[in-house]
């Protein structure tokens, strides 16, 4: 399979002719036809159905379209990189965050980037830990970092470093004062969590059931940003990361909980690469500033 014969489809998709997409292509119609009958003989398949109005997507075709726009895309962002050096001087930086790291750790660590490395183009894509990871698999981003390990054969992890997860409550709640309480005391005065898909909601149901109990939530939502918010209002306790609450505990906002035999549990903070894949000095740059 040819770069070439992979770029007539796709121009010949977007154009919606082949006449056309050989134009853009700076090729005669016959070779740009050649190119397209060469691919659906490697694939085994026809792609695309010529008729009078143009071209269209046979089903073959429609699986096949988006493989090929991600590897183009893909070849794309490789040649702009080597053409920069070696030197984080250019090109496109592709990377993949999880959620609560990229409201609370990377917007510093990317300002601090752009502004030593301006000639760097930046993409950011954010989502659960597994969602970025899967970007990652499928070539869409360079690197992923992630708030929950995620172990796959074709995936590389190293760690970055590890935080703890502490009980907050709001200064007004009834256990602010208190030196400690008990984990079940806790557990029945009520919690702000996480949906089931979060990690930080396995991470606060793993707490309780050290204590051979369960909380009692009050509500459950879909961003820590939200359940940081509740638990200000003064509603129930949560189990929140250091870097989401270090502004609201350092002026008072917050009150961190001391639970009787139960320290806080701690969560630790993953770049995912593709194995064997070289990272880009771009990419090791803003790690450094991420760590």
């Amino acid at each position: 399979m040819e770069l070439g014969q992979v770029e007539a489809f796709v121009e010949a998709n977007r154009r919606g002719s082949i006449s056309r997409a050989a134009d853009v292509l700076g090729l005669t119609q016959p070779t740009c036809t050649a190119r397209l009958h060469g691919l659906e003989r490697e694939i085994g398949a026809q792609l695309l159905v010529r008729g009078r109005r143009g071209v269209s997507l046979t089903p073959a075709g429609r699986r096949f379209l988006p493989r090929a726009i991600a590897a183009m895309e893909s070849l794309r962002r490789g040649a702009t990189e080597a053409k920069a050096g070696s030197e984080a001087r250019g090109g496109l930086l592709a990377i993949g965050l999880a959620s609560d790291l990229a409201l609370y750790l990377a917007p510093r660590a990317l300002a601090r980037f752009a502004a030593r490395h301006p000639a760097v183009e930046l993409l950011v894509r954010s989502g659960h830990s597994r969602f970025v990871a899967d970007l990652l698999r499928s070539e869409e981003v360079e690197l992923a970092v992630v708030s929950q390990l995620v172990l796959l054969p074709d995936l590389a992890s190293r760690p970055l470093f590890t935080e703890s997860v502490p009980v907050v409550v709001a200064p007004a709640h009834r256990f602010a004062k208190r030196t400690s309480v008990k984990i079940d005391e806790l557990a029945q005065a009520g919690l702000v969590v996480r949906d089931p898909s979060a990690f930080l909601r396995t991470i606060t149901v793993a707490f309780f059931a050290a204590g051979d109990t369960a909380p009692r939530i009050l509500m459950e939502l879909d961003n820590t940003e939200a359940c940081k918010r509740v638990v200000l209002s003064g509603l129930g306790a949560a189990l929140l990361p250091e870097m989401a609450i270090r502004s609201e505990l350092a002026r008072g906002d917050l009150v961190q909980l001391r639970v009787d035999g139960h320290p806080p549990p701690k969560r630790a903070i993953h770049a995912l690469t593709r194995q064997g894949a070289e990272l880009s000095p771009a990419a090791n740059a803003l790690l450094r500033l991420m760590s």
